[in-house]
């Protein structure tokens, strides 16, 4: 065998251990809700409705670990606090009767792999969208942190929606940069001694 086929293979080793790492990182992701995000809508739906892109997981004894909570702009939930999850469907039940305005839903989801993950969206029930005069609703650039309680509010805790994902795809780029290095450096030593 050859250097060049010596380094291509040293090298195509260095990125193959890469790419499983890579894909480690990959998390569950909201495909749709309904209401749409950002949405503004004629009249309140009876239900919240999230399908992700895998099924979740489900965690036993929590009611809190895959949950959807709904809340108007006065900070009052509306929501009747029965989320529940069927594979990659989160669904929660609103009260009858919502009032035109705009409200808020927090959701929580634990991924098949168990890594637990929190958001948030907004939708407005406004007369214009029973009109036909309704546009999506302006969508604020300072992205708000997602807040959830659990169902006695007892415990709160507060996180940026994806800051997880950005984490993970550094370290599995760094991760990647230390073994493409290392092959590299083992290459050019061996590639040194059989010249002397």
């Amino acid at each position: 065998m050859n250097k060049f086929a010596k380094a291509f293979a040293a090298l195509s080793l260095a990125i193959a251990a890469v790419m499983p790492a890579q894909a480690a990182f990959a998390h569950a992701q909201l495909v749709s809700s309904n209401p749409p995000a950002d949405s503004v809508i004629g009249t309140a739906p009876d239900q919240v409705i999230l399908t992700f892109d895998e099924k979740l997981m489900v965690v036993a004894d929590s009611k809190t670990a895959n949950q959807i909570q709904v809340t108007d702009d006065a900070g009052a939930r509306v929501d009747q606090g029965d989320s529940k999850l069927d594979g990659a469907v989160l669904t929660v039940s609103l009260k009858p009767n919502l009032a035109l305005g705009k409200y808020k839903v927090e959701y929580r989801f634990v991924a098949d792999d168990g890594h637990a993950e929190e958001a948030n969206y907004r939708f407005e029930v406004s007369q214009a969208a029973q009109d036909g005069q309704a546009t999506p609703m302006a969508v604020d650039d300072a992205t708000p942190t997602a807040t959830l309680y659990d169902a006695n509010n007892m415990a709160r805790t507060a996180k940026t929606p994806d800051s997880n994902n950005a984490v993970a795809t550094g370290i599995g780029v760094a991760v990647g940069a230390v073994l493409v290095a290392g092959a590299m450096f083992f290459l050019f030593r061996r590639f040194k001694s059989q010249q002397k």
